[in-house]
C-alpha cells in the first residue's frame, strides 16, 4: 500500500467515526426528548407507563384532559373536547380557539402544508362547532397549543 491510500483510509475513518458521534448526540440530546424517551448514561430506557411496540415505538398515551387545563400538559399527548369559540385563518396558518383569549388558552393550530388535509376555510368551518381533539400540547410563545397536521386529529361531536 502506498503513503496516500494509507491516508485515505485513515482520513475514511475518521470522518466516519465523527459522523457516528455525531449521530449518536443528536439521538440523545434531539431525537429521544422528543420522543419523550429518556436516557440513564447513554441507554434507552422506558417512559413511565409508555408501551412499547414491536417495532421499538411507543404507543401514545392518551389522557383526556380539559381544554382549560392543557398548560398543566405540556408534552403530553391528550384529548380535549370543547366549543371553538374563535377562529383566524391567513396564507400561512389557521388558528382554532376554545376561548376568546387566545394568548392563555389552548389554541388549536393547522400550517399551510396541511390545508389541503381539511375542509376549505377551516377556521370557518370548525367555529362554534364542538369537537373533539387528540394531539401533544406544546408551548409556543409561552401558550398551549396542539398542532393539528391530519382530519383524523379533529372530530365535531354532535350535541342536540
Amino acid at each position: 500500500m502506498n503513503e496516500k491510500t494509507k491516508e485515505f483510509i485513515i482520513k475514511t475513518a475518521v470522518i466516519t467515526l465523527c459522523i457516528l458521534i455525531v449521530l449518536f448526540f443528536i439521538k440523545i440530546w434531539i431525537i429521544n426528548p422528543l420522543s419523550g424517551e429518556k436516557t440513564v448514561k447513554g441507554y434507552a430506557v422506558q417512559n413511565g407507563g409508555g408501551h412499547e411496540t414491536s417495532g421499538g415505538f411507543k404507543k401514545k398515551e392518551k389522557i383526556k384532559i380539559n381544554w382549560e387545563d392543557a398548560d398543566s400538559h405540556l408534552g403530553k399527548y391528550v384529548i380535549v373536547s370543547g366549543k371553538i369559540v374563535a377562529s383566524y385563518k391567513n396564507e400561512k396558518v389557521c388558528f382554532l380557539n376554545f376561548h376568546e383569549d387566545f394568548r392563555n388558552y389552548l389554541s388549536l393550530v393547522i400550517f399551510a402544508d396541511d390545508f389541503k388535509k381539511f375542509p376549505d376555510n377551516p377556521d370557518k368551518y370548525y367555529l362554534n362547532k364542538n369537537v373533539t381533539v387528540e394531539g401533544r400540547v406544546k408551548h409556543y410563545k409561552g401558550r398551549p397549543e396542539i398542532i393539528l397536521n391530519s382530519r383524523e386529529q379533529i372530530k365535531i361531536e354532535n350535541k342536540d
